[in-house]
């Protein structure tokens, strides 16, 4: 029985509209979408703006699937109220990282009628594999065999199990949705995200005691050179750094195969995609499950990398005509810097020259890292900045205030780390607030802001004041971009990452879409502005 599914993609979109990250297509919509389209029925894949916009076109469907993260409930609410308050009769199902609010959202949100807890493929296989008479016809209590489903029955939240962590050999075996020109509008321009390794090899957990949720009893388990013993704690501490929910949610790394990857890509690159992201929560993670198997991968920082296999992903991705013809471009994401070496940074660089890498050093105290579950120090960080410059990277650092036990020594030192950042030519620094999330260690715990706000507001300071000198290097700098023509202007996103551009003494909505050259003539704190210096090409 074929049915007719829409998967509309709401992350990022927070009450509902995106803030930020507007160039970027999240992989998880698209995998759920290539499963469906996969077991032989009738998909769309839309973003929530278009379904917004045009909610009459999608009133016939027999089932919509929304994913959603934590921070975009608004969006999400405001979607399911307006699909039934125009009549909609199919079945709504929620699913990305707010399902593991799945409580929360089917007793808040009757419009709701199915949460898939975390990881979507094997539950959406076994539901959508026979089970759709039961699915249409609302009988939940049939499903009671597919795994990580809630659903309400007599008023009553069900969970059919906890959630499941999908094997690598199923990750590689679907096809993720490819035909990005039927689901997002000007396709070209955006980054797509291409899953390569699932789930987080940081199993250390925060050392504190105390505290709501925090009774670490200093056994030492997650540092223990048995693998396998760091997986479980017993005072049950969420793995992980104390403000991450990623090993929880996705357990220890699983990586696609090459192969998968490659016929991704390739599919993406035929229906327009110009920038493509290696995406994982640690690219350097990737297949280094193979080096400790059967054990799983649960130490952050050894043993090394798997270069081979990472040189050959690389390689295979380059061999891709439009890739090695500089048509479409690969970059990147987040690495751990504790992973970097002499022997990485010249492969990466190799391959991935002039892209951006993102490094989370959070803040300058490595003993309240560690402190807090995080392996990684400055002096990893400094290393590693330093050896991807030599080979021709562009890093960027995160930093983060607020968080649960800083103290000024630990704001001073992170203050005082930005002149070795400088020194180094980190192109770009990004602070962010510690924000609790569900399902972490820290999730009961309230950001510090009130108490150190003249240390944050220095913090603060010095970081807007570093960016904007490493902006000012720009000016007069000529950069590939794709132009995005909105509310009478035009936006440039540069080919390789960096900093959007406004571009003036444009009109017309003519080279919407287009790649082209542009000379940055002015900075502001979150933009620079450009001026066209030619079209590439359309």
């Amino acid at each position: 029985m074929a049915l007719q599914i829409l998967v509309v993609d709401a992350l990022a979109r927070a009450s509902g509209r995106r803030y930020a990250t507007f160039d970027v297509v999240g992989a998880g919509p698209r995998v759920v979408a290539g499963v469906l389209d996969g077991l032989g029925h009738i998909v769309r894949l839309k973003t929530y703006e278009d379904v917004m916009a045009n909610i009459s076109n999608y009133l016939k469907y027999d089932l919509i699937l929304i994913s959603a993260m934590s921070s975009d409930r608004g969006a999400l609410h405001r979607l399911v109220q307006r699909l039934r308050g125009r009549g909609f009769k199919g079945l709504i199902i929620v699913g990305g990282p707010i399902s593991f609010e799945y409580k929360e959202l089917l007793k808040s949100i009757p419009e709701i009628d199915l949460v898939v807890i975390g990881e979507a493929e094997i539950p959406l296989m076994k539901m959508f594999s026979g089970g759709e008479d039961l699915i249409i016809g609302r009988r939940f209590g049939g499903l009671r065999e597919v795994p990580a489903l809630a659903y309400r029955i007599d008023h009553r939240v069900v969970k059919t199990s906890p959630h499941i962590h999908t094997p690598s050999e199923i990750m590689s075996s679907i096809k993720p949705w490819t035909r990005i020109d039927q689901s997002y509008p000007v396709h070209r321009i955006y980054r797509y995200y291409v899953e390569v390794v699932r789930g987080c090899s940081n199993y250390h957990r925060p050392l504190i005691n105390g505290y709501p949720g925090l009774n670490c009893i200093k056994c030492m388990l997650c540092y223990n050179m048995d693998l396998s013993l760091r997986l479980n704690c017993p005072v049950n501490i969420p793995p992980g750094c104390g403000f991450c929910s990623v090993p929880y949610q996705f357990g220890s790394p699983r990586s696609r195969s090459i192969e998968s990857i490659v016929r991704e890509i390739e599919g993406l690159i035929t229906y327009g995609a110009r920038r493509i992201v290696l995406s994982g929560p640690d690219f350097l993670d990737y297949m280094r499950e193979e080096l400790v198997k059967p054990k799983p991968l649960t130490d952050p920082c050894a043993p090394p990398p798997n270069i081979d296999k990472i040189e050959e992903l690389l390689n295979s991705l380059y061999s891709i005509p439009e890739v090695s013809r500089g048509k479409a471009v690969i970059m990147v994401e987040n690495i751990k810097a504790c992973l970097v070496d002499e022997e990485v940074a010249k492969t990466m660089g190799k391959y991935l020259k002039d892209t951006t890498i993102h490094i989370g050093m959070e803040t300058g105290d490595y003993e309240f890292n560690k402190l807090i579950g995080k392996p990684i120090g400055p002096q990893h960080v400094y290393k590693a900045v330093k050896l991807l410059r030599k080979y021709g990277l562009r890093p960027y650092i995160y930093l983060m205030y607020g968080l649960p036990f800083m103290r000024p020594k630990t704001y001073m030192k992170t203050i005082d780390s930005i002149h070795k950042l400088r020194e180094l030519g980190v192109e770009k620094i990004t602070l962010y607030k510690f924000t609790p999330l569900p399902y972490t260690a820290f999730s009961r715990i309230k950001p510090e802001t009130r108490r150190y706000k003249g240390l944050i507001a220095r913090l603060k300071k010095i970081v807007d004041e570093y960016n904007m000198v490493m902006k000012k290097i720009l000016r007069g700098r000529r950069v590939e971009a794709f132009l995005l023509y909105s509310n009478g202007r035009y936006y440039a996103y540069p080919v390789k990452h960096g900093p959007t551009i406004f571009v003036k003494g444009l009109g017309s909505p003519d080279f919407n879409g287009c790649r082209a050259l542009i000379e940055i003539i002015d900075i502001a704190p979150r933009y620079v502005y450009g001026k066209l210096v030619e079209v590439i090409d359309c």
